[in-house]
């Protein structure tokens, strides 16, 4: 194993500051979504439980719509008196 003289340790750990601030940036990104993730595992379970009854609602089977014709028009009726009268 190379060992590592101090001088070389020094740059090393130094770093450029261009670079610590694009890293300081992605690491503070990165840091927002893990607090963003456990926050939303430590919702209560009623909220988890009411989205997944709205899936399960959305996903289920629709009932099939029938196309029905629209009744005939009723034809005319003819009333025929058969009495006779005197």
């Amino acid at each position: 194993m190379k060992t590592i003289t101090t001088s070389e340790l020094v740059t090393v750990t130094g770093g450029t500051s261009k670079a610590n601030d694009a890293v300081t940036t992605q690491l503070t990104a990165l840091q927002g979504s893990i607090k963003d993730l456990a926050s939303a595992q430590n919702k209560p379970a009623g909220n988890d439980s009411m989205t997944t009854m709205m899936m399960m609602m959305a996903m289920r089977p629709q009932p099939s719509q029938a196309v029905v014709a629209a009744p005939a028009a009723p034809s005319p009726v003819i009333n025929v008196d058969t009495r006779v009268r005197r």
